[in-house]
């Protein structure tokens, strides 16, 4: 156990020499963080380097799964086994800046149940001033439920209250392959009573990895995610 304000959740599978690079940005954090590095079975050494960058770390851990059981399970693996008061997610081959675990922290002020940040894709990089603007609980569903938007429905430039997450025993539904974050964060939002805190400096990048999950999705994946995203738009009656 931790005394540690924030766990770092990091699923990992067949990242390759992606993940050297992860790992040395979390590793140059302004602030200490639990670390949870959990491996869905991977085929190449990346279970191996994982391992290995948490030896001789006691806040720092690695485990990893006897077979491959999706990005949701992993997750859910890391917010189980997480201490953290905070819980963010970072994907194995992007990269965050030294602040990113610093103002993620700071953000949760009275009241505030979940922060973000800024991020980079796609050349996406609109930044803002490093100040934490408030939104309602209403202000964010709008945010996390849509294409397109500021501070997105993803979970990789967010922090989420682990208490919260535990009170509405919110988790990812392991059987999902496609919007997966917009599901976990509408589901966060629209059962979070609360304020939400967001900073648009821009300290999140997601790297484009062409053998990534999002470049093979099915067309049965893109009739799931309609049915998500109906699923999110009816969560919106519950605020």
């Amino acid at each position: 156990m931790t005394n540690l304000d924030l766990t770092i959740i990091v699923p990992t599978y067949n990242l390759g020499r992606y993940l050297p690079a992860t790992l040395k940005t979390i590793q140059e954090q302004t602030i200490d963080v639990e670390l949870w590095l959990i491996d869905d079975a991977s085929t190449d050494r990346t279970a191996q380097t994982a391992a290995d960058f948490v030896r001789g770390v006691p806040n720092y851990h690695a485990t990893a799964f006897d077979r491959h059981r999706g990005i949701g399970a992993a997750r859910n693996f890391g917010i189980d086994h997480a201490s953290g008061r905070f819980i963010a997610f970072v994907d194995g081959d992007d990269l965050i800046a030294p602040t990113f675990a610093e103002t993620l922290v700071r953000g949760f002020t009275s009241g505030v149940v979940a922060t973000a940040v800024g991020y980079d894709w796609w050349h996406r990089s609109r930044g803002g001033p490093d100040r934490f603007r408030l939104l309602s609980q209403a202000e964010m569903f709008e945010q996390v439920s849509h294409h397109g938007t500021e501070i997105g429905g993803y979970i990789w430039n967010k922090a989420f209250s682990h208490a919260a997450l535990d009170a509405g025993n919110i988790r990812y539904k392991e059987q999902l392959r496609i919007a997966e974050d917009y599901d976990f964060t509408a589901e966060y939002v629209a059962h979070t009573r609360g304020k939400y805190a967001y900073n648009p400096t821009v300290l999140y990048k997601k790297i484009n990895r062409p053998n990534s999950t999002m470049h093979n999705f099915s067309w049965d994946d893109r009739r799931q995610e309609d049915k998500i995203f109906d699923h999110i738009y009816q969560l919106k009656q519950l605020i």
